[in-house]
């Protein structure tokens, strides 16, 4: 039986056999096949000496077959699928023996995948118009395919020209934009360089080049990632006369995203320092309340202290926090001032494409700090303490902000801890320390948390980290007593930080807490090179027991006033250690 020709059609799903020995396709009424592409006349396929070969019509410059850019005839290669893309078509063809034809009942063109030739790993199901989010920087590093292909993919930079086409045939792009723009060689990131950014989502570092744009026009909707209502994420091709980036309806975008999970990042991302300090330790040991009310406190100090604007980078995303603050500050008794404790379930948390699948991450809280002309992006996170569980691998890939740290901030609860809960009870009356928490063995947490930034970072046990580690001791109301009758030094006189003092106190801290419980000195210090201990706390008195609908007993602060005590003391040590200069006074 001779051989038959057939060519599906990606775009249309049409499939059409040769009738006779030659055929031509293309967009005008006078082809065999009619298909979608650009051209009126894409090419012919013909038969000669049992041979089939393609030739492109004299309007077209170059196509691509099976993954190589040509511009001479080809051959179709027998018994196999040949992918063909030409003038924004896209195709199967398929040359050989009727008992050999594949079923293209199973293709299903509405269904993409995207395969990283250097990771090895494929994407979530997209459709086509997805592909065009993916980074400049992977391009030529992926493979796409639909559903229903097993056996070949197409190149990724050959699809990227059938995505514009399709766009602009739905009316998404309009087909003048392409010519009346900037070109792209005058690019937005022109004299910045290739400065490495880190994405305060997915923690993943690129060059800045390959960040995307945010489309800013209300119909240019739906992310591969984010999902059908995130606006469209692009890679920036032409720029307004500002160089600014414009999308596909012609609007300067305001807002850019990482390339790996997609998830906006802080504003002026590309021209500020970027500082990110996590904050962790175990479950209900104070966190939220810490963090709450450490950036309360730290807002008024900065401006007051140091002439230190401090903002919002991100509403929406600091939404939770600042309800919080709203909540605990303007409590009127106790039920008022509970904060829900964080889990990995709550709003301080969000779902993180990373590494092939979505995961539970700690959502960033961004702050801007700014003096003079000069503007820092600080980034906290409240992580969950489940997190850290050794018996739950899940959660590694959720805690990779402290590979990225530039500061980590550890709160230890005493009152918990085997050791110091001892003590504590000696010395004071043990109702007003509460409902007892099931004591916790947080030296293991830090062994857990070494143990993860070692494999991570590639470090060898005898190696450590060079990023301050804050030891901040907890509810120091329930505990200060043992340090005897002379105050902690001040951390800030005559509006300059006081390292000093901050050397002083921390001194006299550990070698508290190393006579009560060692191992918490010695997890802590096998981690950084620069440790430092701190007193707080956050409610400033000894707390009360809240039980709420579930009859679940919690800790509140007194009366549901908070009083916070030295909050501040371990974030100003980490921006001194980080920005030497930032905490001194302005001169008037």
């Amino acid at each position: 039986m001779s051989n038959k020709l057939y060519i599906f059609d990606c775009l249309s799903k049409k499939l059409r056999m040769a009738d006779a020995s030659f055929m031509t396709i293309g967009r005008g009424q006078g082809n065999v096949f009619r298909c979608m592409m650009r051209a009126e006349s894409g090419g012919s396929f013909a038969m000669r000496e049992g041979v089939c070969r393609f030739f492109p019509h004299a309007a077209i410059s170059s196509y691509s077959l099976n993954g190589r850019n040509l511009q001479q005839e080809s051959e179709i290669r027998p018994d196999m699928f040949n992918l063909l893309v030409l003038a924004g078509g896209c195709f199967v063809v398929w040359n050989g023996d009727e008992n050999r034809l594949p079923d293209f009942g199973n293709f299903d063109p509405d269904e993409w995948y995207a395969y990283n030739k250097t990771t090895g790993q494929w994407s979530a199901a997209m459709q086509l118009r997805d592909l065009a989010g993916i980074p400049a920087g992977l391009v030529d590093k992926t493979l796409v395919l639909f559903k229903g292909i097993s056996s070949c993919a197409f190149e990724l930079r050959d699809i990227l020209d059938v995505v514009r086409f399709v766009m602009e045939e739905r009316g998404e792009i309009p087909k003048s934009s392409r010519t009346a723009a900037v070109p792209a060689t005058a690019s937005w990131m022109e004299g910045k360089g290739d400065k490495e950014i880190c994405c305060p989502h997915c923690w993943q570092r690129f060059p800045l080049s390959h960040a995307m744009a945010v489309s800013a026009h209300p119909k240019l909707m739906g992310d591969s990632i984010l999902g059908k209502s995130a606006s469209l994420r692009f890679t920036p091709v032409n720029v307004d006369q500002q160089g600014v980036p414009i999308d596909a309806m012609g609007l300067s975008v305001r807002e850019y995203a990482c390339p790996w999970c997609h998830h906006k990042l802080p504003p002026f991302f590309e021209s500020t320092r970027q500082m990110i300090f996590p904050l962790v330790g175990m479950v209900n040991a104070g966190k939220t309340y810490y963090l709450t009310t450490m950036l309360h406190e730290l807002e008024y100090a900065l401006s007051r202290e140091f002439g230190i604007a401090f903002r919002d980078a991100d509403s929406s995303g600091n939404a939770p926090l600042n309800s919080m603050r709203v909540k605990l500050f303007n409590a009127s008794g106790p039920q008022d001032a509970y904060l829900e404790p964080t889990t990995t379930e709550s709003a301080l948390y969000h779902d993180v494409w990373k590494k092939g699948q979505y995961v539970r991450a700690p959502r960033p809280l961004v702050y801007n700090l700014s003096r003079s002309r000069k503007t820092y992006t600080m980034v906290v996170y409240d992580t969950a303490g489940s997190s850290y569980d050794p018996d739950n691998d899940t959660h590694e890939l959720a805690t990779g902000h402290l590979e990225a740290a530039s500061a980590i901030l550890f709160l230890f609860d005493p009152t918990v801890d085997i050791a110091f809960s001892k003590v504590i009870k000696g010395t004071k009356d043990t109702k007003k320390l509460g409902r007892q928490y099931r004591q916790e063995r947080q030296a293991l947490m830090l062994s857990e948390m070494e143990m993860r930034l070692r494999a991570a970072l590639h470090l060898s046990p005898e190696k450590k980290l060079d990023v301050p580690l804050a030891v901040i001791i907890g509810k120091s109301d329930t505990w200060q007593e043992l340090l005897g009758s002379e105050p902690l030094l001040p951390s800030v006189r005559s509006g300059q930080f006081q390292p000093k003092f901050a050397d002083v106190n921390s001194k006299r801290l550990r070698e508290l807490l190393f006579s009560i419980s060692p191992n918490i000195c010695m997890n802590a210090e096998a981690i950084s090179t620069n440790v430092h201990y701190f007193a707080v706390s956050s409610f400033g008195g000894a707390p009360e027991l809240f039980s709420d609908d579930h009859g679940q007993i919690h800790l509140v602060p007194p009366d549901g006033i908070v009083r916070p005590n030295r909050v501040i003391d371990p974030i100003l040590w980490v921006l001194h250690c980080k920005e030497p200069n930032l905490l001194r006074k302005t001169s008037l």
